[in-house]
């Protein structure tokens, strides 16, 4: 069992559900970015740590489980891939995640390395399995030199045509430390989506913004890009969220998570224009309170209390909270389900 299915730690985190969130959360939630791992889907002895809790696989039906303690009496969905990770066998993360999911409720997006992939192999992998779209990495793209990667290195011209001419959904972690604040990103991302205006391109994390600085004054000329969208996984700042629901529109709003992660104890914090993780368990990517002197809950829950102060200080009405939390997701995903993946839609 992990950790956050303990009777503690779910306990707790039901709480502050109930207390902060529940008379916020609409019935529906679409969480457009979760990860999962099949069974021996990381390497033997070597459990891939989330948030500091070791875990060997992440299911489909551990992710309806944990969906269903999260969001208690909501109907949940969620588009899902794999871990990108280049020491992994992506081959079988995009098996398992393609042929398990059911279209109904869960729908996949397949891992994508340039260095190994090809349009051939891209265009097999989606007319068997329908893949909705593309889930490239900056670890894939130069794997001996993470920071310096390029989102055209990350998803070539080949790609690209493919994505187009299809119409799939791209779900961009974008490179480089200077996320949104580095000039060369900003103008590749808006090259990416004039260039191959087919292609619907959520950028993940709002451009891993995680605190002001990094968002401020960097969305105006991405807000007239018809095809990016943008989600919120792992974003627990109030005021980063509340400028991305002033500055774009409600239609290309998306509510994400980062599954499994986002069930772990923690939060996100900004410091000097900067930010850390701050958790009770070791992690390579926090800070870590070993001393506890501090009482967490799941990054999920920071997470969902941000986007409430962030919905009411933008002014945000019922009808745009539920279109965030669902109906933009799912309008998404019909769209290009009907399209490019019509032999794997059930049966009505």
């Amino acid at each position: 069992m992990n950790p956050w299915n303990s009777p503690t730690e779910a306990g707790a985190n039901r709480r502050i559900f109930e207390e902060e969130i529940a008379d916020f959360l609409p019935e529906r939630v679409f969480d457009i970015h979760v990860h999962l791992a099949p069974p021996h889907g990381f390497a033997p002895g070597a459990p891939f740590s989330c948030g500091g809790v070791p875990i060997s696989s992440y299911t489909y039906e551990e992710l309806a489980n944990d969906l269903a303690v999260a969001f208690p009496g909501r109907h949940t969905e969620a588009l899902c891939f794999g871990f990108p990770l280049p020491a992994l066998d992506r081959q079988i993360h995009n098996t398992y995640v393609g042929a398990q999911a059911d279209f109904r409720r869960f729908f996949p997006l397949r891992l994508l390395d340039p260095q190994r992939d090809d349009a051939a192999t891209l265009q097999r992998d989606l007319d068997q399995y329908g893949f909705l779209g593309l889930k490239p990495y900056p670890d894939y793209a130069r794997p001996h030199d993470v920071a310096h990667a390029e989102i055209p290195e990350m998803l070539p011209d080949w790609a690209m045509a493919v994505a187009h001419e299809r119409g799939l959904l791209v779900m961009l972690h974008i490179p480089r430390p200077g996320r949104l604040e580095d000039p060369l990103n900003r103008r590749q991302l808006q090259e990416l989506c004039t260039r191959w205006p087919g292609a619907r391109v959520i950028l993940a994390h709002v451009g891993r913004s995680y605190y002001l600085r990094g968002v401020t004054g960097f969305l105006g000329p991405l807000r007239d890009l018809p095809n990016l969208y943008f989600d919120v996984a792992m974003v627990q700042h109030a005021e980063v969220i509340a400028h991305l629901f002033r500055e774009i529109p409600t239609s290309r709003l998306l509510f994400g998570t980062d599954l499994p992660i986002a069930l772990a104890q923690g939060k996100a914090v900004e410091i000097n224009h900067q930010y850390t993780y701050v958790t009770p368990r070791p992690w390579s990517l926090s800070i870590c309170d070993d001393r506890g002197r501090l009482r967490f809950t799941s990054f999920l829950n920071e997470e969902l209390r941000a986007i409430r102060q962030a919905a009411i200080a933008a002014g945000f009405t019922r009808e745009q909270i539920a279109a965030f939390f669902y109906d933009n997701a799912r309008a998404l995903v019909d769209d290009v389900a009907r399209r490019v993946a019509p032999h794997r839609l059930p049966t009505p």
